[in-house]
């Protein structure tokens, strides 16, 4: 969502949304799926840094010019979708990096385990 968003509030004109491509690539092996998101909306600009880590660290909750989006996440924009993407991956058993260029785009790394097609999880027993 923060590549669709920033490529978007880039853009000056519908024209140029188009010149700034998004690209999604998934690769996976036996054992690992990568999932990288790739935008060139200009990057995030290194002063920020690991800030994009922190709870409530976005442009809704930075700023009071923020507009509510019809269909959209009432915490939309308020910092929360990079730090709880990297807590489910990391409890996933896997990472996620952000890698920014500024002045250029940002990429998302995201690598996770393959999940087995017979694997169950196990429940602990409800005998009381």
């Amino acid at each position: 969502k923060n590549s669709f968003k920033a490529t978007v509030d880039r853009s000056k004109h519908k024209k140029e949304v188009k010149s700034r491509p998004i690209c999604i690539c998934v690769c996976h092996d036996e054992h690992r799926v990568a999932i990288l998101v790739s935008d060139r909306a200009g990057g995030i600009p290194f002063d920020v840094g690991d800030k994009i880590w922190s709870y409530l660290y976005g442009a809704c909750a930075k700023s009071s010019d923020c507009h509510a989006v019809a269909g959209a996440s009432p915490l939309g924009g308020y910092g929360v979708g990079l730090p709880l993407s990297r807590l489910y991956a990391r409890y996933l058993g896997g990472k996620l990096h952000v890698t920014s260029y500024p002045g250029y785009g940002t990429q998302a790394h995201l690598l996770l385990p393959r999940i087995a097609v017979e694997q169950v999880e196990r429940l602990p027993s409800t005998n009381i």
